[in-house]
């Protein structure tokens, strides 16, 4: 296939999601339908390398640390200081939703079907490395190598769509509240007014977009040199959120420094079209042979953070809706986090005022949460639990 039709085809589906998300007013995200789109696309014949063969692939392989020197802009540190409720809530909830399905699970699929999969459940791809590891040196790679592949890949398909129904909810509950409203608009406005004031201001009195891209540019080399000096010990896209924020309040970068990049949204297409061609390897009958321990696997973090949410917003005294979907982020982490949040301020918000407040609402948020359970929580998840692996007789 020529690379022009490679490319042309992934830009309909991007474009098929995003025509939905906006239809059904967020209800169903753009990357849930692009999920489901992508995943039809596969089983009906769509080429499984047709993102590399478009070209993507390797953009979209350094566009994330981009994309998130981006995401650090749109915080301030009064905004971060006030996330300590969204740390809790995101871990916690996580937790909750791994525990479920190690002490319940187990009772249906299996001691080593549940610890294998709980940690998946809690993260990403480097939750997927250690339990991978984990099963190569306990041989249980051919019993349960699809089954955590699985739940990797199709665990969006349930964490989308409830985030997306949660944070619809608390979008709607936030517009209600015209004092909040008012209180995050203000946001840009304040530090409009501050920048002045930055030791580093003087880089930004520039707004063209090559200049600003440069600078994101620039940002992200550094946070991957520093990741490079820990021995990629410290995830690279830590570093690159904290040094957003850093260099944003110095004055290097701008306030929201995507909205004034015109590739913003190739930084973005190029990166969830990268991530879902992993959807090529899921076939309808190993989604058939291993269906129930996923759907265990899946139900059952879904309810323990559900049910831990509403708990826990006693304790916080904040919106169960928001705890859901802080928890639930462990399921798709970033960019999934930021589309979610674009996508429904977008579609929940009827002016450009809504839309802006609702951005500066969830955001950061939802950026933060999805560091804390993917790139944190999954990794300390694991460590505790993927050494119970293959000890069939444990009581636990």
């Amino acid at each position: 296939m020529a690379a022009i039709y490679a490319l042309t085809i992934c830009l309909v589906l991007y474009a098929i999601g995003d025509i939905v998300s906006v239809k059904t007013k967020g209800l169903l995200s753009l990357v849930f339908v692009l999920c489901v789109v992508m995943l039809i696309g596969f089983w009906c014949g769509l080429p499984t390398d047709i993102v590399t063969t478009a070209g993507i692939a390797p953009l979209g392989k350094v566009s994330a640390s981009l994309l998130v020197v981006g995401v650090g802009t749109t915080m301030n540190t009064k905004e971060l200081m006030r996330q300590w409720k969204t740390v809790i809530a995101s871990f916690c909830c996580c937790t909750a939703g791994v525990l479920l399905i190690v002490f319940v699970g187990r009772f249906i699929i299996g001691t080593d079907a549940a610890i294998a999969g709980a940690p998946i459940f809690a993260g990403a791809s480097v939750a997927l490395m250690i339990v991978n590891e984990a099963l190569e040196n306990v041989g249980l790679t051919d019993t349960l190598g699809v089954v955590v592949i699985l739940i990797f890949a199709l665990q969006k398909f349930i964490g989308v769509p409830l985030c997306s129904f949660c944070l619809n909810r608390e979008a709607r509950a936030f517009l209600k509240d015209r004092e909040k409203m008012q209180k995050y608009l203000a946001v840009t406005t304040e530090d409009a007014a501050s920048e002045k004031k930055r030791p580093l201001s003087f880089f930004s009195k520039t707004n063209k977009p090559v200049y600003n891209f440069t600078k994101v540019a620039l940002v992200a080399s550094l946070s991957t040199a520093l990741s490079a000096l820990t021995q990629d010990k410290v995830n690279v896209y830590i570093i690159c959120l904290v040094m957003g924020v850093l260099f944003t309040e110095l004055g290097f970068l701008p306030r929201n420094a995507l909205s004034k990049l015109d590739s913003y949204f190739l930084l973005l297409f190029s990166i969830l079209m990268t991530i879902f061609s992993s959807l090529a390897k899921v076939t309808p009958q190993t989604l058939v042979q291993s269906f129930i321990p996923v759907l265990v696997v899946l139900l059952l973090g879904a309810a323990g953070v559900v049910v831990f949410a509403f708990l826990l917003s006693k304790v916080l005294k904040q919106s169960a809706w928001l705890n859901i979907a802080l928890g639930i982020t462990c399921t798709f982490g970033f960019p999934t986090t930021v589309m979610l949040s674009e996508g429904i301020a977008n579609g929940v918000g009827t002016t450009d005022e809504e839309k802006s407040a609702l951005r500066n609402y969830l955001l950061p948020q939802m950026t933060v949460a999805g560091f804390i359970t993917v790139t944190i929580g999954s990794v300390i998840l694991a460590g505790i639990i993927v050494p119970l692996l293959g000890l069939s007789l444990i009581h636990i």
